[in-house]
């Protein structure tokens, strides 16, 4: 049974969706579609990014990745960053398949990507407007019946090749950036724990946040009481910074004012 996975911003309120799936089932009735992260923020790549990433090695061979995100910006940066929304591409990751526009992705997912990447033929302009549905559900169809890649691609050199923000380290602290907010409103960030421990280990230290210092690193949400702020290594050995019963971004209401912060920035000060 064939696996496909979807990553998209196209959310479950429209039909979109269930046209792609529906689709996709026409051409393989057997296959296997799973909504890997369907809700993302709209256009926000690096966030489809991060989950495909992080979901990918829990899948077999031969699964199928259509990620559907569009990075959009203004026309100089993109023209600077050399992404071209109007190109598809295909790669095989570790023993999977990823089609994806040609939006940075590739490098997002691994920094050193190295794989051959194919650049896909598509009948009519018109498909630009639906790809997932028109063009990819196609391709994924094509890469189950085996159909031999020269006859809907050909190999290229040039893509799009983008760097997520990486932690670095001074004497006096360790920082990182937010990569992902989940459901819960957990931050996920690019702080692992094989830096912190490098860098920090039994040293005293300090968690920066807008409206308070978290001193201490736990080992799971259940180490503090509702209404808390924790911050430990989840599953993918991140640093995820957490308020118990609540969205983390509320970490950022200062009193006296109503505006809301966005934690973006992570810095961990240093003490001797």
């Amino acid at each position: 049974m064939p696996i496909i996975t979807i990553t998209t911003d196209l959310g479950y309120r429209d039909p979109y969706l269930a046209m792609v799936k529906g689709v996709i089932y026409l051409k393989q009735p057997n296959a296997k579609i799973v909504d890997l992260a369907c809700d993302v923020n709209n256009h926000a790549h690096s966030e489809g990014a991060f989950a495909l990433k992080s979901a990918m090695p829990y899948f077999p061979e031969g699964t199928i990745h259509l990620f559907a995100i569009k990075f959009l910006n203004s026309s100089e940066t993109i023209t600077n960053l050399s992404i071209d929304n109007t190109r598809y591409l295909l790669t095989k990751y570790n023993g999977q398949y990823i089609i994806c526009p040609d939006n940075g992705l590739l490098t997002l997912i691994d920094k050193a990507f190295s794989e051959s990447v194919y650049q896909l033929y598509f009948d009519s302009e018109k498909q630009h407007s639906f790809y997932l549905r028109d063009i990819f559900a196609d391709i994924a169809s094509k890469l189950i019946n085996d159909v031999p890649l020269e006859e809907f691609c050909a190999e290229t050199q040039d893509y799009c090749k983008l760097f997520t923000f990486e932690s670095f380290s001074t004497p006096n602290n360790l920082q990182g950036m937010v990569l992902y907010e989940d459901d819960f409103g957990n931050l996920i960030t690019s702080i692992t724990k094989e830096e912190f421990e490098k860098h920090i280990g039994n040293k005293r230290f300090s968690i920066s946040l807008p409206s308070t210092n978290v001193k201490k690193i736990y080992n799971t949400y259940d180490d503090v009481k509702i209404g808390d702020i924790v911050c430990f290594f989840n599953s993918m050995n991140l640093l995820e910074i957490s308020l118990l019963g609540q969205s983390a971004t509320k970490i950022a209401m200062k009193s006296k004012v109503l505006g809301k912060y966005k934690i973006d920035r992570i810095i961990v000060e240093i003490y001797d």
